[in-house]
């Protein structure tokens, strides 16, 4: 007679991972959401944000179009509330994170109707005082975080590190352990060789955003254009009013287009928007920024120039604050420092953060 056995092994089971959707307007708002990628990596992850021309920067990600809005644009912002509500209940993520604007507002009011847990991460553009969306943000985030230290509170929001990555660069070069090089990737450039500055031919990418006009600096780098006939300037000038003569220009550029014009470049003359100076450091970019102006109608408010300020502290970028300034710094290219970088992603510590909301 044959003895019976019996297969005690425990059967297997697969952890499913967590369905997350992570929604943002576009051009800064959408970069520094690029730049949480590695807290992503153990998740469902689906991006959504207010252009099918993002889609190729999340090549093998599930991606999703929303309806952009502003506080502006008071129909939009149905539409948009509307797109994103659809979107949510087709997804079911487990959890939502944005890092602004309107839109990210709306996925996170809805999302904690529905039950799920929801992260803000504020936009690093606001170095004085939250967004508007991200006051209001509080109310309904799990999670309610600033991008700079001296704005958290007890009470929230809380300070985890920034998108720009802090001192991510001292510690991928001080680092000898081999067995790191995954995730020292996080820390290092894109670009392995900087941009040399000349004074007497250099190539310049001017570019003044998406939102509002900012003639003011596109006609001083016009100008200075015409009696520097032996660089190669080529700008980006929105919808604006003044045209330039002696360069070239485009007034929108797709996102790969902009990025290629970075990459191309010697030195970026921008506004101070975190998308392009962003992008241009992680290119290892000498960047010379000029905030616009809410009081000449070139921006909202006047957060460009507070942000401004404090990256210039930091080493980060070149700030110049008025027209003559601007004037003073071309004439000066060699000077402009072009040392300044960050890595490819946000601060360790916040992307692991991140990482343990969303799997806890």
């Amino acid at each position: 007679m044959k003895k019976q056995t019996s297969d005690h092994r425990s059967p297997t089971y697969t952890k499913t991972r967590p369905r997350v959707l992570a929604l943002s307007s576009g051009g800064g708002h959408w970069v520094q959401l690029l730049r949480l990628r590695p807290a992503f990596k153990d998740c469902d992850i689906t991006y959504a944000t207010v252009s099918r021309d993002y889609e190729s920067e999340v090549e093998g990600a599930k991606f999703r179009v929303i309806v952009d809005s502003n506080r502006d644009q008071k129909l939009k912002l149905i539409l948009s509330l509307f797109s994103i509500a659809c979107l949510i209940l087709k997804e079911r993520p487990n959890a939502i994170l944005s890092t602004g604007a309107a839109p990210g507002f709306f996925a996170l009011f809805i999302g904690k109707l529905l039950g799920k847990k929801t992260i803000w991460v504020d936009s690093i553009a606001n170095a004085e005082e939250l967004s508007m969306s991200g006051q209001k943000a509080g109310k309904y985030a799990t999670h309610w975080l600033t991008q700079w230290e001296h704005l958290a509170k007890p009470e929230g929001p809380h300070y985890c590190g920034n998108v720009l990555g802090d001192d991510s660069e001292d510690r991928a070069q001080k680092s000898k352990d081999s067995s790191l090089k995954t995730d020292l990737e996080q820390f290092t450039p894109i670009s392995n060789s900087q941009s040399t500055i000349h004074n007497r031919s250099s190539k310049i990418f001017v570019t003044v955003g998406t939102d509002q006009h900012f003639d003011r600096m596109v006609k001083i780098v016009d100008q200075w254009a015409a009696n520097n006939p032996t660089h190669e300037i080529f700008a980006q000038i929105g919808e604006a009013d003044y045209q330039p003569t002696h360069l070239k220009y485009s007034k929108f550029l797709t996102p790969q287009e902009f990025i290629e014009r970075v990459k191309s470049s010697s030195l970026i003359v921008a506004h101070a928007g975190m998308g392009t100076i962003i992008i241009a450091l992680t290119h290892q970019k000498p960047t010379l920024v000029m905030p616009k102006l809410a009081s000449l109608g070139e921006n909202r408010n006047e957060h460009q120039t507070a942000t401004a300020k404090y990256l210039s502290g930091q080493v980060k970028v070149n700030v110049v604050f008025g027209e003559r300034d601007l004037v003073v710094a071309l004439d000066h290219l060699e000077s402009i420092p072009s040392d300044s970088t960050i890595g490819r992603f946000a601060s360790h510590l916040l992307t692991i953060k991140l990482s343990s909301f969303i799997l806890s």
